[in-house]
């Protein structure tokens, strides 16, 4: 797969392709957006990063000419914001077919994991989706408890990151989990997801101030709509962006 980096910063340059390398993009990037118009149908890109900073005005005509021909499932379009990114330009983006905006500190950990989430959403890559985690922001509908297994006690807290694998969950009482040891089975489980509430099973795989649960069991449908659901996490960023 090919990725088009429309990146004039050198070091924000690199970053991307080095976090578009493990998802299986071979990075071709470019200065001039007038170049990179051009020479868009030999280069036919499965993705494309540009800079709404170094490109304020031409990151827009560069999205027109790509949605005249190729729909957001056939070409993904990152545009990587600044600090300062009004609404007037995010509802641009949104207008033009953006599939979604990050910041373009992608030397961030959180903004790294945002950046590669957005493209595994629309692109088949080669990493498996499993084994990505997602950190709840406030636009995301994330929660989670569960009963002690043994004095079943309601145990709430804060998920710090999520996966469609397990959870890292810091509870709000540490003393009501501090006999929990990494194995413990815990069979009562509630996580929200969104408008569901999902009921399943976990084990202990670290014991901490912050618990590593693994699921270990979760209902066919519910898994897929969880799945679904982190997976979404993108749109759920741009509607916010919007104020929707």
């Amino acid at each position: 797969m090919k990725a088009l980096l429309l990146v004039d910063d050198d070091r924000v340059a690199d970053i991307a392709r080095f976090y578009l390398r493990p998802l299986g993009f071979e990075a071709i990037r470019y200065r001039s957006p007038v170049k990179a118009i051009d020479n868009l149908d030999e280069i036919a890109p499965d993705a494309v990063v540009v800079s709404a900073r170094d490109y304020p005005r031409h990151w827009k005509i560069v999205t027109s000419v790509i949605r005249a021909e190729r729909g957001k499932e056939d070409c993904v379009i990152v545009l990587l914001k600044g600090e300062y990114f009004p609404f007037e330009e995010a509802a641009k983006a949104a207008s033009l077919g953006v599939n979604g905006v990050v910041r373009d500190a992608l030397d961030d950990r959180r903004e790294q994991a945002q950046f590669q989430r957005l493209l595994k959403r629309y692109v088949v890559v080669d990493e498996a989706r499993v084994a990505e985690r997602v950190t709840p922001e406030p636009w995301d509908r994330l929660d989670f408890m569960f009963a002690h297994p043994r004095s079943l006690a309601p145990v709430a807290g804060k998920l710090e990151t999520v996966s469609a694998s397990g959870f890292s969950f810091a509870p709000d009482s540490h003393a009501l989990v501090s006999d929990l040891e990494a194995g413990s089975a815990i069979e009562d489980c509630s996580l929200r997801a969104g408008d569901r509430i999902i009921s399943l099973s976990c084990r202990i795989a670290r014991a901490d101030r912050v618990l590593a649960l693994t699921i270990t069991a979760m209902g066919e449908e519910d898994r897929r709509y969880f799945e679904a659901y982190l997976a979404s996490c993108p749109e759920r960023e741009m509607q916010a962006l919007l104020g929707r």
